[in-house]
């Protein structure tokens, strides 16, 4: 008591309720020790994601957090969950700072919602450790992280960038194994790489906490480089001897660089269509099948009958000088119902009839016959409101902080554009690239190739569109198909089906190219089966939740059983 009265020690209320007198020095120390911790994991989470050469920091990305977790526990320190909701703020501003420039309210909504949840998983692990032991405590955290994104990528408000396995989108030398797993078969790599690399450590530094003889000790570390080595192996096997499909088809492809803020403004549509013409006239030749060219270049395209469009007459007068070319192109698209009940949720009302507004791919042959794709994935807050259904109080919020008042109609299964040949081309529209699923179940309708068409100007000159860029090359290796990507302003290129970059332009020039994409109709075994890895991960979780749940409740029944008979 005279050292609480001196000053030397102070009292703190832990996790569990119960006073505790900690030493001034000693708290300071910890503390120290977790805001280092979190900048660690700061850093090894969000350079993967940054640039070239990270990949394999990945792996090792969540052992700071481990040791966040130890410290709290061990050291009974109050306020764990600011500690680890800290750490993963940081992940998500250092990876995803760039949403800035598009919306301050969107980058405040994504970046924290999307720490909130990852903080809620690492605290449901925490609050599990009261009834699992041992090891079971962190198979519940994988099992739930894995659920959890499986489960985000199909819902109206979701934000996957940072799904764990896009970390290896710079090194896809590591993971050529997605064409069997997926994009959560890197997730749970990083995990589980994680995990072991943790415990290796512990069992080495504390040996007589962890009560491993040498030989388990060492058991432990050969686990861990087998979980390292072996999908590289598996990887560096899959890039030898993959041979890519031999289909080729010539492409132009089209970056016309305009200002998606409006400079310039008073330029109207017919010169920004006569660009991209004079751009595609450039390099087009005799061979070129298919000209690329950006999201949302028009607008006002009745979807019915878009030929009644001025800018679709300048692109048939342009497609019928190259007759066996078929330009894909974007457009903001309408379509009108005639009749006196609302038809959707999105429809908008207009004197008799309603209308449907869609972001759309529409591919264009010089017979004027065209195939077309809606958005699915849509932008929550600039393309769609959540929910509209059951949240349309939320619309003049969304108005005040720069938002859209409506949503636009969007497909619920993938649409495919047909060329004239019957190929089939699965068009991605923005950052629908990023969602593997839809991608794989675009390609498994019969797709051959990929085509991404996106405006990434809106970022600046930062990760997020060479990141958006990347994501295609994983996209490429699930699939094995080759991606065209036509960006507004941001970076334009073409994948092969090894996810290696074969052409790319540079940020913010006006620039087209010709190239070759190779067709390929075989599937992969993920296309073919699916995400195994989520459903497998998912049911684990929902096991071991309702194990917690079951052991919770007999555990309480059992202390109210004591406390009665004491009394």
């Amino acid at each position: 008591m005279q050292e609480i009265a001196a000053g030397k020690r102070r009292p703190e209320i832990c996790s569990d309720n119960q006073v505790v007198y900690k030493p001034y020095d000693d708290m300071k120390s910890n503390r120290a020790k977790l805001w280092i911790l979190i900048l660690l994991f700061t850093a090894s989470t969000s350079l993967p994601f940054l640039s070239k050469g990270f990949g394999f920091l990945a792996l090792f990305s969540f052992v700071p957090l481990f040791y966040i977790d130890k410290i709290l526990s061990s050291k009974k320190i109050a306020g764990a969950y600011w500690y680890t909701l800290a750490a993963f703020l940081g992940f998500n501003i250092a990876s995803t700072f760039w949403i800035w420039n598009v919306s301050i309210a969107g980058a405040l909504a994504a970046i924290i919602l999307n720490a909130l949840e990852m903080s809620a998983i690492f605290a449901l692990f925490r609050w599990s450790k009261k009834t699992f032991k041992g090891v079971l405590p962190y198979i519940f955290f994988i099992a739930l992280w894995t659920a959890w994104e499986k489960v985000y990528c199909n819902i109206e408000i979701s934000w996957p960038w940072l799904q764990l396995g896009n970390a290896f989108s710079y090194d896809t030398w590591m993971v050529q194994w997605y064409e069997y797993t997926g994009l959560l078969g890197g997730t749970v790599w990083i995990l589980f790489t994680s995990l072991l690399t943790f415990l290796c450590i512990e069992s080495f530094r504390k040996p007589e906490e962890t009560k491993y003889d040498v030989r388990q000790r060492w058991s432990m570390v050969v686990s861990c480089l087998l979980v390292i080595d072996i999908p590289l192996l598996f990887s560096t096997i899959i890039s030898n001897k993959r041979v890519e499909s031999d289909d080729p088809v010539e492409v132009t492809v089209v970056q016309p660089n305009i200002d998606p803020w409006g400079k310039g403004g008073s330029i109207i549509q017919d010169h920004f269509d006569n660009r991209l013409i004079a751009l595609a006239d450039s390099v087009i030749t005799p061979k070129t099948k298919f000209v690329i060219t950006p999201e949302t270049f028009t607008y006002n395209v009745n979807i019915d009958d878009i030929h009644t469009n001025p800018s679709v007459q300048r692109y048939d007068t342009f497609i019928q000088a190259h007759p066996d070319a078929s330009l894909l192109f974007g457009a903001l698209t309408y379509k009108d119902y005639i009749q006196p009940l609302r038809p959707s949720i999105t429809a908008h009302k207009a004197d008799s009839f309603w209308y449907d507004v869609m972001n759309s791919a529409i591919l264009l042959d010089s017979t004027g016959k065209y195939t077309f794709s809606y958005k699915s994935k849509l932008v929550p807050g600039a393309e769609i409101i959540p929910y509209q259904k059951y949240m349309g109080f939320i619309i003049p919020l969304m108005e005040k902080f720069g938002g859209s008042s409506d949503s636009y109609a969007r497909a619920t299964t993938p649409m495919l554009l047909t060329a004239n040949d019957d190929s089939k081309i699965a068009a991605m529209i923005c950052y629908e690239s990023i969602y593997s699923e839809w991608v794989k179940d675009a390609v498994s309708k019969g797709a051959s190739w990929i085509a991404v068409i996106t405006n990434d100007g809106w970022w600046g000159d930062t990760p997020g569109y060479r990141q958006h860029f990347r994501y295609a090359t994983l996209r490429a290796i699930e699939t094995r198909r080759d991606v065209v990507q036509s960006a507004n302003n941001g970076r334009s290129g073409i994948i092969d089906q090894l996810g290696r970059v074969k052409h790319s332009t540079k940020y913010w020039v006006e620039d087209s190219f010709v190239g070759t994409v190779n067709r390929n109709t075989v599937q992969t075994f993920y296309v073919r089966n699916g995400d195994l890895i989520g459903r497998a991960f998912t049911f684990l979780f929902l096991i071991m939740l309702a194990g917690w749940i079951v052991t919770a409740i007999v555990n309480r029944g059992q202390s109210r059983g004591k406390k009665s008979r004491k009394s």
